[in-house]
């Protein structure tokens, strides 16, 4: 069994992966740690990856590393199933490499478009050929709503909603309709573009933000909630293939 532990920046979230499939997922690294215990009482191997956009604990990457058979932390210097065409690849986040892992098992062969709405919108490409291009990155939903409430003198905060229109007639909708429509014209102004220029593209969304998108962005797109775990799990049968069984490489992946 295959553990995946990410945890970003708002949240842990954890997911179990046997042969290729999610069977069971939570949040909170108590809950990760739990469930993993559970697992080795019973008898599994349970072999994990631990993924972070912040700073980890040195406790809580012990814990892990006392229950697993094999451990590895993901960082854009290892070795992995795409290549980085990226000037500064120590700077890049290991959860948008992961998202364009996943994207390409999901996708083999296909220029790809991952958009990944959560604290930060991230826009990334990656050429059929398996290589991570680039892209960009923008201020999330609450990032918008947030910084229009703390930056001005009267501006209410708002919460994101599905539900809004496109011109606003109070304060409120004023606002929410700038912010998701902004949201949505970028996130559509990315798509065309590359349509327009590799037509037989795959555009994949994915984040807690994507929920907010399927209603309205009126493209022919994939949502895939699970893209980044997917990708993780990919990362880790990866490494398990790099590393011999009782070594341990430069990279960190180690078997117990």
């Amino acid at each position: 069994m295959n553990l995946i532990v990410d945890i970003g920046n708002t949240r842990t979230k954890y997911a179990a992966f046997e042969d290729g499939c999610c069977v069971a997922g939570g949040v909170g690294v108590p809950s990760a740690y739990h469930f993993v215990l559970e697992r080795v009482k019973e008898g599994k191997h349970v072999d994990v990856i631990l993924s972070s956009t912040g700073a980890i604990s040195q406790g809580v990457r012990r814990r892990l590393q006392e229950v697993a058979r094999f451990f590895c932390e993901v960082s854009p210097e290892m070795p992995l199933p795409i290549r980085l065409g990226y000037d500064t690849p120590h700077t890049l986040g290991v959860d948008r490499i992961a998202g364009c892992v996943g994207g390409v098992y999901l996708f083999p062969g296909k220029d790809l478009l991952i958009v990944d709405s959560g604290t930060a919108i991230t826009f990334d490409f990656v050429s059929a050929d398996g290589v991570f291009l680039g892209g960009n990155i923008s201020p999330g939903m609450a990032i918008r709503f947030r910084a229009l409430n703390e930056f001005t003198a009267s501006l209410p905060l708002v919460k994101c909603s599905p539900d809004h229109g496109y011109m606003g007639k109070n304060t409120h909708e004023a606002i929410l309709n700038g912010v998701m429509n902004g949201i949505l014209f970028e996130v559509r102004g990315y798509i065309d573009a590359l349509w327009a220029e590799k037509p037989d593209a795959v555009v994949i969304v994915t984040g807690g933000g994507g929920k907010y998108m399927q209603k309205t962005l009126c493209r022919p797109v994939v949502f895939e909630e699970r893209l980044v775990m997917t990708g993780l799990n990919r990362i880790l049968e990866y490494q398990k293939t790099v590393n011999n069984e009782g070594e341990t490489n430069e990279k960190g992946g180690i078997y117990f």
